[in-house]
């Protein structure tokens, strides 16, 4: 749970830090939003959401069908997820996550197209090929989801 708690503080900063830019510029925005957009905050920003929001998903998606092996497996208590392969499960999640934010930094797509600083850069096609895959992946996991609660 302490990944999910992480994933909602990263978010909570990532909101704080819009409404703090928000305020600041209120009346203005347009006498900052290319030094806003192109500048390390909005990087940072935008690293920080992109993060939350992957550890987020990849977590409520674990923890889910860690619930839905639990109740379909209920009577035999040998078949559970084990410490050490949550661990190494929830390892491989956050290592997603940061590879998922760090890719902007590193010239696919880039946190400077929109004054919320989200990677939506789709000019070239490692930059499309990003969105694909946020976007599939994520929608994968909401159908995943969606499957264990309908059940």
């Amino acid at each position: 749970m302490i990944n999910l708690a992480i994933a909602d503080l990263m978010m909570g900063i990532y909101l704080l830090i819009i409404a703090i830019v928000d305020v600041h510029t209120v009346g203005e925005y347009f006498n900052y939003a290319i030094d806003w957009q192109h500048g390390i905050g909005c990087k940072i920003a935008g690293f920080i959401t992109v993060f939350a929001s992957e550890l987020s998903i990849f977590t409520l998606t674990v923890i889910t069908l860690e619930r839905w092996f639990a109740i379909t497996f209920a009577i035999q208590l040998n078949k559970r997820l084990k410490l050490g392969l949550a661990v190494k499960v929830m390892f491989g999640g956050w290592c997603y996550a940061l590879l998922m934010a760090s890719l902007p930094l590193l010239g696919i797509s880039t946190y400077s197209k929109t004054s919320i600083c989200l990677p939506m850069e789709n000019k070239q096609g490692g930059d499309v090929a990003y969105l694909i895959a946020l976007l599939t992946i994520n929608g994968l996991a909401f159908v995943l989801i969606s499957a264990c609660y309908a059940k």
